[in-house]
């Protein structure tokens, strides 16, 4: 499915930066905390700000058109990070990876719950998480197989690559795909029918039945957001405390990060598509929440392991963390989806995102240079900065859907 490929290359070009700390701030001269906002709030405001504008959208226009859109803009900022030259151009640049990358989940999602019926439903989106997630580990496989090869030399000689430092070749390879992946959809997708004829006549409209009916969808949006906060914690820095911390070299914690991320959260996404379908389809769908609760009660077990002073522990923790996650997220979706009218899907999932940026990506990896700043040695500030995080996110996730109403009923409009 090019929905599931299109969210495998979105998070690719998001994350890959997270393997190549280390170079890029030596290059550029950039601190730990001017990274953190180029990986997080440059990307991140942008994304949220757009976001509100890519669900409007969604919910009245053309979404085929507008994925194929986001994805030339974000595949094209990629491309240009790689010859950036300074702090100032990077974060302009992100900023466009942030823009492309908005437009893309709210239209996806809104063509998949009109393409499938709610029963049917689960599967579809689960595959699209499990894009998601597939992104986030081939951005480590991809960015650690080329950082190998570039240390021997395997450019050298090519036109544009042959010329650049290796941080730049993987950036400019992985913006690449994406450009032969929107001629691909162009001339692949078609844009279904929707469920309803009339699209709403302002903004103020879907906002204000998304307030009507906060108290089912709040729950949802903030869990999500929480959990993200983890996430992204995480992931922008559990690469660069197995490169400095434990000396693993950038090709092998890039294979090792991807692998994992693949493996665990792939399977997880899976498995939560399907026991989301299966409660459902027997007329158990209220148990999911408890499904979600248990799920992040074991991801945040697992961050305990961030604790044990060894590569070991790091690895675990992903894994856990990672399948958990996903498992959580993955439930939640087509829950959420159950819980919103056709009039209001592109706005309503476009602020899934946003929310989860918001509070995921600007906060979570800029928790890291925070903690350090405090006199911690670095080890011992990315290690208990990341547990925190994790740990924060799995306990608001599961208070907060604690109280979610059981009733799988779509509100009222």
């Amino acid at each position: 499915m090019l929905f599931t490929v299109a969210a495998m290359v979105s998070y690719t070009d998001r994350f890959i930066l997270s393997l190549l700390v280390d170079p890029i701030e030596r290059e550029l001269g950039m601190s730990d905390a001017q990274f953190s906002i180029i990986v997080g709030a440059a990307f991140a405001i942008f994304y949220t700000a757009m976001g509100v504008a890519a669900g409007w959208l969604a919910d009245r226009h053309n979404r085929k058109r507008m994925i194929i859109i986001g994805i030339l803009i974000w595949s094209a900022a990629t491309i240009a990070t790689g010859f950036a030259r300074d702090f100032g151009t990077m974060a302009i640049l992100r900023v466009a990876v942030g823009t492309g990358e908005a437009m893309l989940m709210p239209a996806a999602v809104s063509m998949l719950a009109n393409m499938f019926p709610p029963e049917r439903r689960s599967m579809p989106l689960a595959l699209l998480m499990l894009g998601m997630i597939a992104g986030n580990g081939f951005a480590f496989l991809l960015g650690g197989a080329l950082v190998e090869l570039v240390s021997h030399q395997a450019f050298i000689g090519l036109p544009v690559l042959g010329d650049l430092s290796g941080w730049r070749v993987v950036m400019v390879i992985a913006g690449t795909p994406g450009i032969f992946l929107a001629a691909a959809m162009a001339s692949s997708i078609r844009e279904p029918v929707r469920a309803v004829s009339r699209p709403p006549n302002s903004l103020a409209e879907p906002l204000a039945w998304l307030w009507r009916h906060r108290r089912q969808l709040g729950p949802i949006y903030l869990g999500c957001a929480a959990l993200s906060l983890g996430d992204f914690a995480l992931v922008s820095w559990a690469p660069s405390l197995m490169i400095r911390s434990y000396g693993v070299s950038t090709s092998s914690t890039g294979f090792t990060f991807g692998l994992l991320a693949i493996l665990a959260g792939s399977l997880s996404a899976l498995a939560g598509g399907a026991v989301a379908g299966r409660l459902r389809a027997t007329g158990k769908g209220d148990r999911r929440p408890a499904a979600i609760i248990a799920a992040t009660i074991v991801g945040l077990a697992g961050t305990g392991l961030l604790l044990v002073p060894s590569a070991y522990g790091v690895i675990g923790a992903i894994s856990v963390w990672g399948f958990s996650s996903a498992f959580a997220q993955t439930v939640s979706l087509p829950l959420f989806q159950e819980r919103l009218i056709d009039e209001v899907r592109g706005i309503g999932s476009s602020l899934g995102g946003v929310f989860n940026i918001m509070l995921g990506l600007s906060i979570g990896p800029i928790l890291v240079p925070v903690f350090k700043e405090t006199g911690m040695a670095q080890a011992e500030a990315l290690l208990v900065a990341m547990a925190i995080a994790g740990a924060a996110a799995a306990a608001l996730f599961a208070m907060l859907l604690v109280r979610l109403p059981v009733s799988t009923a779509k509100p009222g409009s």
